[in-house]
């Protein structure tokens, strides 16, 4: 028998021998596959009846009517419920494994709060704190009666503000000094007015030119110009009243109108002799943009009132002008701002007006620093010489709640003829929410 012959006769009991052993394993492999495919069809019947069960649970809760009591729902109190598994969930599932739980059966509560609401039992509070002091000769002409102390906290503002309701916002200024504690600004502002007007109803600072209008951490300078100082003192021009302002939009400039009545009482300045001794005060303002980067503002003063010592009449008139430069691209490293305001003031006890004037410009040298310069000349009652002053200021913001503030300044007094130069430092820190003062 040749080899090819041979070859073929092994390969064909190998075949044979093979087959059987081959068939024997198909048969085991297929009845272990038949096995598990029927514990996973028992797997998913039990999984389904868990969620029928569920879902009719849901169901017959969502039809069930509300308690009738008259007790409310307390949503605040929070039970844990266990879940027991149902006696044909055991049977259909013996293994105990937890099916997945179907997120389209989860209802969420909505109880958003009132934002709105909660204001009105907090407030946004804030302190702004200015520390000043001085070096050089001492000044006794500055303040009567007393000098400029060489270190001391000058003033601590407090600050509350929130709306009423959607009609009035209450805004609250106390000022904490040596001397005391006192309302600087209370009153309530109405926003919502139809015809574009608004209105303030209490005591505030009368809408008298710029300066006039500035709490001490909004000023560009340690102290006031010497027209504000001379003619409306360290409290400045402020009263209790009613002030009425409008907006009258036109395509060429933004124009707003205000008027103003006060009760007629402010120190040194309008004393009422009787209760029909108001005083009033009106201002016009025309804001106009220039450019993309630069506008100006023009404003107009009247104020009018009882004088405090021959019951005479007491008038103001004033005039104000405010250029500002801000570039877009570059707006926060380089700005200016000029400024220039004259006061008049014609008093009955006087024979003649009393004039003054200041004019300022700030200029931005970088992201965080600033410099000014300020011209001052203004007449003081009782004196027939101008007092002038010049002062030049470097200002350092570390951030956007604290300021540094250093004031080189000459002060030469008329009625003395005496001049004193100076140097005040200033340091203003703030904390809490406060809102932003007119622009």
């Amino acid at each position: 028998m040749t080899r090819r012959g041979q070859r073929s006769i092994i390969c064909v009991a190998i075949a044979l021998v093979s087959a059987p052993l081959f068939a024997q394993s198909s048969s085991e492999r297929i009845d272990q596959l038949e096995k598990k495919l029927n514990d996973l069809t028992q797997q998913v019947q039990a999984i389904r009846t868990e969620l029928n069960q569920l879902k009719g649970t849901n169901q017959a809760a969502a039809a069930a009517p509300a308690p009738s009591g008259t007790e409310s729902e307390d949503l605040t109190k929070v039970e844990t419920v266990t879940a027991q598994p149902s006696v044909n969930a055991q049977q259909a599932n013996p293994t105990n494994e937890q099916p997945q739980t179907a997120m389209t059966d989860v209802q969420p509560i909505a109880n958003m709060s009132n934002p709105g609401a909660s204001k009105v039992f907090n407030p946004d509070t804030s302190v702004i704190a200015n520390f000043s002091g001085k070096a050089g000769r001492m000044n006794p002409y500055e303040f009567p009666g007393g000098t400029r102390a060489t270190m001391q906290l000058e003033e601590a503002e407090m600050a509350f503000q929130a709306w009423v309701d959607p009609y009035a916002k209450a805004n609250f200024f106390f000022s904490v000094s040596p001397e005391g504690i006192q309302v600087e600004e209370g009153y309530a502002q109405f926003v919502t007015l139809p015809y574009d007007m608004t209105a303030k109803v209490g005591k505030f600072k009368e809408m008298f030119g710029k300066a006039n209008t500035w709490h001490t951490h909004v000023r560009p300078w340690v102290d006031q110009p010497l027209v504000i100082h001379n003619f409306f003192g360290d409290e400045q021009l402020a009263d209790s009243g009613v002030s009425v302002s409008k907006l009258f939009p036109n395509s060429f400039a933004l124009v707003e109108a205000t008027g103003e009545v006060f009760r007629g009482d402010a120190p040194g300045i309008f004393e009422a002799q009787k209760e029909s001794d108001l005083s009033y005060n009106g201002h016009l303002k025309l804001f106009k943009d220039i450019t993309e980067n630069s506008n100006i503002e023009l404003g107009s003063s009247y104020a009018r009132g009882t004088t405090p010592v021959a019951g005479g009449t007491n008038q103001f008139g004033g005039v104000d002008v405010t250029y500002r430069w801000k570039p877009l691209q570059q707006g926060l490293y380089r700005s200016l701002i000029a400024r220039f305001e004259g006061v008049v003031n014609d008093r009955a006890d006087l024979s003649k007006n009393l004039k003054g004037f200041y004019t300022s410009l700030d200029y931005q040298l970088a992201q965080r620093w600033f410099t000014g310069v300020r011209l001052d000349r203004s007449d003081r009652f009782g004196s027939g010489r101008a007092d002038k002053g010049v002062s030049a200021t470097l200002t350092f913001w570390p951030s956007e709640f604290s300021q540094l503030r250093g004031q080189l300044r000459r002060t030469s007094y008329g009625d003395v003829q005496r001049t004193y130069n100076e140097l005040l430092f200033q340091l203003q820190f703030a904390i809490g929410a406060h809102g932003a003062h007119t622009f």
